[in-house]
């Protein structure tokens, strides 16, 4: 091996040193003594030494001085133990030293060859600065974030509170008026008033939908192995117990199990369902279904009714806040329950999408990947 190393540190006309060349990162090779025997083009224009300079010096002059003391240590332990590791195996901050003086962040990695001289030390070196600074305007960036997260929460409770309070007032007010003066009012005052309350509670309602969104967007997620049919049942039997005249039809496919968070996935089937229990109401029997199946590679969940169906072309708005396909007079609602799916199947690593035929009813799918 030692036949490849000239004698005075440059480069033999071989394939190993095409090799080296090639290599973009600075490689030193040093020698069992720590002497530097060989470096390449890129360790030279990192270091900033010229290659006699660097050739035939011990390897610690690339080294900041405050770790100099300790690296004859290092390099006899590596010695003894010596193996391949590769970038940042060290698990500490490392930094190289320039000629000028100048430090930077490095990621080191050691392979060793076994010469008749002893085991000598071939050194990748890559300069990390500007994956140090862009971790570090990383860091700095999700700090603000979850300084505004926070501020965005504590002024969202406030908000709400504050306009709780006079719609709350609206909405009693309106209701003594027309319980207490009910009489004194034709039919057109008194529709007046009910229309007053309706607006008040729907925008309570609003508010409601609002801060559940937020919540879901920030709420902190323990994925685990989730039973998605029994959650769906769970969700089925409450519609049935709040409305057990209605004639559906409720097929929960069996050993549905996806790795997720099943407290995000109870607001998911919650919505869905409730969206294919809310559009089924206009069918003197209806049928609604919860199961999964294979979609382009990938396994798919699925809520499919018989219900009111939509028309494709407004497909694209579905899953927007305050976004409605139907009238409310039609079909009560705010139009926050579809963002809010769309919102945790993202935070999953999924997707969200639908089919639907207006009168011809609906199907939503969504995927739950592992990773």
């Amino acid at each position: 091996m030692t036949t490849l190393f000239a004698q005075n540190g440059s480069l033999p006309d071989t394939f190993f040193e095409r090799l080296l060349q090639a290599t973009p990162d600075a490689i030193v090779i040093t020698d069992a003594a720590g002497m530097i025997q060989i470096v390449n083009d890129q360790a030279v224009a990192l270091f900033g030494y010229p290659r006699d300079e660097m050739v035939g010096n011990a390897v610690e002059i690339l080294i900041p001085e405050r770790y100099r003391a300790r690296h004859p240590g290092h390099r006899e332990a590596y010695r003894g133990s010596a193996r391949a590791r590769p970038m940042g195996a060290a698990n500490m901050a490392l930094y190289g030293l320039r000629k000028d003086g100048t430090e930077f962040p490095a990621e080191i990695s050691l392979s060793p060859v076994t010469t008749d001289k002893g085991t000598w030390a071939i050194t990748a070196v890559r300069d990390v600065t500007r994956q140090e600074e862009q971790q570090a305007a990383l860091r700095r960036a999700t700090e603000a974030a979850v300084a505004a997260n926070r501020e965005l929460e504590a002024f969202s409770y406030s908000v709400a509170h504050d306009l709780r309070t006079p719609l709350r007032g609206i909405d009693g007010f309106s209701q003594a008026l027309l319980e207490d003066y009910g009489d004194k009012l034709d039919a057109e005052g008194q529709e007046h008033l009910r229309r007053v309350r309706a607006a008040a509670q729907r925008m309570a309602q609003l508010i409601d939908d609002l801060l559940s969104l937020s919540r879901v967007t920030r709420a902190e997620m323990y994925r685990t192995d989730t039973d998605i049919s029994e959650l769906a049942t769970e969700v089925c039997r409450h519609f049935k117990v709040t409305q057990p005249s209605r004639q559906v039809a409720l097929i929960v496919h069996p050993g549905l199990v996806a790795y997720a968070d099943p407290r995000l996935m109870h607001v998911v089937l919650e919505n869905l369902i409730g969206n294919a229990w809310k559009f089924t109401s206009k069918r003197p029997a209806a049928q609604i279904e919860i199961g999964a199946e294979e979609v382009d590679g990938q396994r798919a969940f699925f809520v499919r009714d018989d219900g009111a169906g939509f028309d494709m072309k407004y497909a694209p708005k579905l899953f927007t806040a305050f976004q409605r396909l139907h009238t409310k007079a039609a079909f009560d609602g705010t139009g926050i329950g579809l963002a809010t799916v769309l919102r945790i199947v993202r935070r999953h690593g999924g997707k969200v999408w639908a089919h639907g035929e207006v009168d011809r009813g609906a199907t939503f799918w969504f995927t739950l990947p592992r990773e």
